[in-house]
């Protein structure tokens, strides 16, 4: 067959009067091949021919499709089918599997629109982004729960993308909208679901999630593998929210980023819908009263609480950093609550909640001021001053003004153990009289020695104190004791001699 180069110009020289002769020299083909393409009017059409791979392999299509449900492998489909006849090679068979594939995926990928009744369907996914938070860049996932009639979202975030993280979102969406709807569509994410055969209709989903599913009498679906289509209501939001929230924003905490989400949720929820021509608020009002009644289910059954021990100082350690609790709870076990990784909850035993923050972010180690530290270290320095301050009124009291005039030279000598050497020298008005006392006193004034140990060997050359006690004041144990005096008759008995 002629190119269609070679058509044209065949065409085009006849029509500028060349011979055939002329017009096959020149193009170097045959006259006869110029005479048939002149008769025909169109140009030249290619006519594919049939493979005889194709031919051989007819009328064995549906067969190959019954193995491929059954998983046989390409020589073993082609083994089973020589047994019934088949003529052709492996090859062919591989082309028929391939051809067969190919058609399933097509029809699988056509997808129909359409619309659920009001309260029946909700749908949840999630998806991982990049946030900048001061200046760093930070996981986080969002987390979308939507209502398919109304299409009302919900968005919330975590950093973390645990089962109890997925549980407390839809939770967190179904508190918002104010009721449950009876189905919930799902991705196949392990958070959920632990093994979907799609083809034979076999899911298994995760116990944690059917057991919240089942408190809220939700009816959980999964949808197929690799099809996101099927749960498109979730999947578009993502894009808008990606497009005109989270590119190119920056924030300097996370609450700040909580608050630009929220604020974003009320604007998408209350601008058109392009396809249902109002808004998602607007639907919702008939919605609304379609939706269950949200149970109520203690949150202690859904999400699970570590145990920490509070340390003497006053601290829990959580993911590597230090938190301050109030220091009544030292050395006690408390109950600790992540909240999608972004928070924690610290509940005492009784379940008082003790402490609900922000976790710290970057950071590994970090030991914050303890509020209450400042407090108690202040009181104890009050409480040495008062003690301090009464222990220099008493020796001044004690020794007059020679006491004050030492302690004042034991200040500039002595400086922090100025109080011990008061609190011993007052010790020794327990050997000595006070006069003599003071006498030492003096005599270490007039030498320039600002010592208890100076003291102490002046005061060798004076009498000891004379120690007086007053019976009244002692305490004699009691001599009112009877005892029988046949109890000393065996001890008058002579011992035999053997």
């Amino acid at each position: 067959m002629l190119s269609m180069y070679k058509w044209s110009k065949i065409k085009s020289m006849k029509a500028k009067g060349k011979s055939i002769r002329r017009i096959a020299k020149e193009l170097g083909i045959s006259r006869n091949t110029v005479r048939r393409y002149l008769r025909q009017e169109g140009p030249p059409r290619y006519e594919k021919k049939v493979k005889e791979s194709k031919q051989v392999t007819e009328g064995f299509e549906e067969k190959v499709k019954e193995f491929l449900k059954g998983e046989y492998i390409g020589t073993e489909i082609f083994a089973r089918l020589k047994a019934e006849g088949y003529r052709g090679s492996l090859s062919s068979i591989y082309r028929l599997i391939k051809a067969v594939k190919e058609a399933e995926e097509k029809e699988v990928k056509v997808t129909s629109r359409f619309e659920t009744a009001p309260g029946e369907q909700m749908q949840y996914d999630w998806k991982e982004w990049k946030l900048v938070v001061n200046g760093k860049k930070l996981k986080i996932y969002i987390h979308q729960l939507i209502l398919s009639y109304s299409r009302k979202k919900f968005f919330t975030f975590s950093l973390r993308i645990k089962t109890e993280d997925v549980i407390r979102a839809i939770r967190e969406g179904l508190e918002y909208f104010g009721g449950v709807a009876n189905e919930l569509l799902i991705d196949n994410g392990k958070q959920m679901v632990i093994l979907h055969k799609s083809k034979k209709g076999v899911v298994r989903f995760n116990d944690d999630f059917l057991n919240f599913c089942g408190y809220y009498g939700i009816d959980a679906k999964a949808c197929k593998p690799y099809r996101p289509r099927t749960k498109g209501k979730v999947e578009r939001p993502f894009y808008y929210l990606q497009e005109h929230c989270l590119r190119g924003l920056e924030v300097t905490s996370l609450e700040e980023f909580g608050k630009v989400l929220r604020d974003f949720t009320e604007r998408y929820n209350s601008r058109v819908h392009s396809t249902l021509r109002e808004s998602p608020n607007e639907r919702f009002k008939r919605e609304k009263e379609q939706l269950r009644q949200l149970p109520e289910v203690e949150p202690r059954e859904l999400f699970p609480m570590e145990s920490r021990q509070v340390s003497h100082e006053g601290y829990i350690n959580w993911a590597g950093n230090l938190y301050p609790v109030p220091m009544k709870y030292c050395l006690q076990d408390v109950m600790v609550e992540s909240v999608y990784g972004v928070r924690i909850r610290v509940y005492a035993k009784e379940g008082e909640l003790i402490l609900d923050k922000e976790v710290t972010l970057f950071e590994k180690g970090n030991k914050p001021i303890h509020p209450e530290h400042e407090a108690i270290n202040e009181g104890c320095k009050e409480r040495t001053r008062k003690i301090r301050s009464e222990r220099v009124k008493r020796f001044i009291e004690v020794f007059g003004d020679t006491g004050k005039k030492f302690y004042e030279g034991l200040k500039r000598t002595a400086g922090p153990n100025v109080y011990w050497h008061l609190d011993e020298i007052l010790s020794y008005c327990d050997l000595y009289e006070t006069e003599d006392i003071t006498k030492a006193l003096l005599e270490c004034l007039e030498a320039g020695s600002f010592h208890k140990d100076s003291i102490f060997r002046i005061l060798k050359k004076f009498p000891l104190k004379q120690q007086t006690y007053d019976v009244q004041e002692l305490a004699f144990p009691s001599s009112d004791i009877k005892r029988p005096l046949d109890v000393y008759a065996d001890i008058k008995k002579e011992v035999p001699v053997e």
